[in-house]
């Protein structure tokens, strides 16, 4: 774990009661850091119109953003804090990165055409060649000397006219965060967790994270977390965890019901409740059949 004295918190904004990490730096220093998986809620720039692969923001649940705050790795600010009106120097400034990254985008253009038109020199060439053969065959039956060909086809790369990428094609960088934000944000309110429930769920999920577990969202497999032996871009969940109240009674059909789910995807429940010592126990679940 990270030596909190060295590192500077990681901001999180409130928007709409969802935490969300607009940062890719801090995406990815709190998941290396800390073991937070978090859920990328925005869509790609280039792929708008899917939903497997998604990027930032990053939304993080309320059990992470609970203990965070308790670890004192975040800062939970109201996304609502005004904005300051940039000065004419401000604006000045971004009139010309915006200039210098459309040129440097026309000068890579440029470049990757003459390199494309060299590597496809000789095809370019024999077409010119063809077309000119069906030109002359329509107004003579003489055919043109193979010198006078080569010399007349050869293209000099760099005389080839490259017209610039229209302006409306180029790319711009969209700011995930504004530059002109007030000096003074206001921290938001974080109630998280209120209800026996949530407090079950929470402590459930700070013990298994305290063992050094990464946890993720466990709701389309039925549970309410899956637990991972390591980071979740490298390994499979290993157990899919299910909070339940202490003393609430079960029957042999919910017991079963529990098992079957764990079966079906080849993965452990583990029924979690905390006793009134406020100590979290754990009962595993593994479907073995009839012998």
């Amino acid at each position: 774990m990270c030596n909190m004295s060295a590192t500077k918190p990681i901001k999180v904004y409130l928007q709409n009661d969802k935490p969300l990490i607009w940062s890719s730096t801090d995406a990815v220093k709190i998941r290396e850091e800390w073991r937070i998986v978090g859920c990328l809620i925005g869509c790609l720039p280039r792929l708008p119109r899917q939903n497997n692969h998604l990027g930032l923001p990053l939304q993080l649940s309320k059990e992470e953003v609970t203990l965070l705050l308790e670890k004192g790795a975040i800062l939970l600010l109201n996304d609502a804090t005004g904005l300051k009106e940039p000065s004419e120097k401000e604006r000045g400034e971004f009139i010309e990165y915006r200039e210098a990254s459309y040129q440097s985008q026309v000068d890579l253009f440029r470049a990757e055409r003459k390199k494309e038109i060299y590597q496809n020199m000789a095809n370019i060439i024999e077409g010119k060649k063809a077309k000119a053969q069906k030109e002359e065959k329509k107004d003579s039956s003489e055919a043109t000397e193979p010198s006078e060909k080569e010399e007349d086809f050869s293209i000099d790369v760099d005389k080839v006219p490259i017209p610039p990428i229209p302006r409306k094609y180029s790319l711009v960088q969209i700011f995930t965060e504004s530059p002109y934000r007030l000096d003074q944000e206001i921290p938001a309110e974080w109630s998280h967790p209120e209800s026996k429930q949530e407090q079950l769920r929470y402590h459930v999920y700070r013990d298994l994270w305290n063992q050094g577990f990464f946890l993720s969202n466990g709701s389309k497999f039925g549970g309410d977390f899956l637990v991972y032996p390591g980071d979740p871009s490298r390994y499979h969940s290993h157990y899919i965890v299910i909070c339940i109240p202490h003393n609430k009674p079960m029957s042999a059909l919910d017991i079963v019901r529990m098992g079957r789910l764990g079966s079906n995807v080849r993965k452990t429940v583990l029924m979690c409740s905390q006793d009134c010592n406020q100590r979290i126990s754990y009962i595993s679940l593994q479907w073995s059949g009839i012998s």
